[in-house]
């Protein structure tokens, strides 16, 4: 272990005793129903959460829920949104809470939370969109909380787009990552992390990660307790992937550096085993994890065109089918 980790591990039990416990700001309680305006999901709470919307408006052949990952925002999906609106498939996201444009930000708001707040949105899309199929895809942490939504809430959705999920869970973390993220998340929950220094590209695509250094609504760093939550909702996504029994569409990059692939694999394997001949694991060897916005960006959301259009063989796929 560094001498820098054994500070703060060190740090985390001498404030242990004194220290406050980490900051959830969860949804409050219902106070009407939840509608889509033209620029928000309002959720049951009266949340004001920023929306956006790609595609037809009127009579889209399919709709699409896109939750985005940790510390971005509902643009996550402007390069999906915009290549398959020409699809007349719709693609609406928002910011989930404590992230992007939302009044909660830098605040974690707990599992149960992101859980209610896509169920709640996935039911307002198809009251709007009557007849036509509707999917969830979650980018990395929106994956997580698309497979806990789509093992708990299944009814609500035509299938899952898992893109790059974020399931790295403690069980396969060493300890030396996981103890001091215990400690540090109870003993100094304000304490801000970030990415800096650490030798992890997420993309291969230089330009765009250019862009998002320069986009104020991307968080550059983060509460550790923020970072606890993310763990705790990696964990239960890990144990809750094998449950889910819809048509399920799984993609990863084999060039990953943020969730290791033993991890992606491990989930795969389960959604096989639990729902054979309704998944599709799709493995690109040049992707990383960002892979909506990879350079092969354009690849993996035509894959996913060719999935939600249906009827498409394994030869039709441009991933290598695992």
């Amino acid at each position: 272990m560094s001498k820098t980790l054994l500070r703060f591990v060190g740090l985390g039990f001498s404030f242990f005793l004194v220290a406050c416990a980490p900051t959830v700001i969860p949804a409050g309680d219902p106070v009407g129903s939840v509608k889509i305006t033209q620029n928000a999901f309002i959720a049951s709470d009266g949340e004001s959460l920023p929306l956006q919307h790609w595609g037809p408006v009127g009579d889209p052949d399919a709709v699409i829920l896109g939750l985005h990952g940790f510390g971005d925002y509902a643009n996550a999906f402007d390069e999906a949104g915009t290549t398959l609106a020409s699809d007349n498939i719709a693609l609406f996201a928002y910011d989930q809470r404590g992230f992007g444009r939302t009044a909660t930000r830098p605040f974690w708001s707990g599992i149960q939370s992101l859980v209610n707040d896509a169920a709640d949105m996935l039911v307002t899309l198809r009251t709007q969109y009557p007849g036509r199929p509707v999917y969830l895809m979650g980018d990395s942490m929106g994956g997580a909380v698309a497979i806990v939504t789509a093992a708990s809430r299944p009814w609500w959705m035509d299938g899952v787009i898992l893109v790059a999920p974020a399931v790295w869970n403690r069980d396969m973390m060493p300890w030396y990552q996981t103890a001091p993220l215990s400690v540090i998340s109870h003993s100094l929950p304000w304490l801000p992390l970030s990415g800096q220094g650490l030798d992890i590209w997420p993309s291969d695509n230089i330009e765009m990660l250019r862009r998002l250094s320069r986009d104020p609504h991307m968080m550059k760093s983060a509460r550790v307790d923020m970072v606890a939550g993310l763990a705790d909702l990696m964990d239960l996504a890990h144990q809750r992937a094998g449950e889910i029994d819809i048509p399920t569409l799984l993609l990863s990059g084999e060039q990953d550096q943020v969730i290791p692939p033993e991890a992606t694999g491990a989930i795969a394997k389960d959604i096989r085993a639990s729902n054979p001949d309704r998944s599709v694991v799709c493995l690109f060897p040049d992707g990383y994890h960002m892979l909506l916005r990879d350079l092969n960006g354009p690849t993996v959301i035509g894959d996913i065109r060719r999935w939600i259009k249906g009827g498409a063989a394994a030869r039709d796929f441009s991933c290598t089918l695992n």
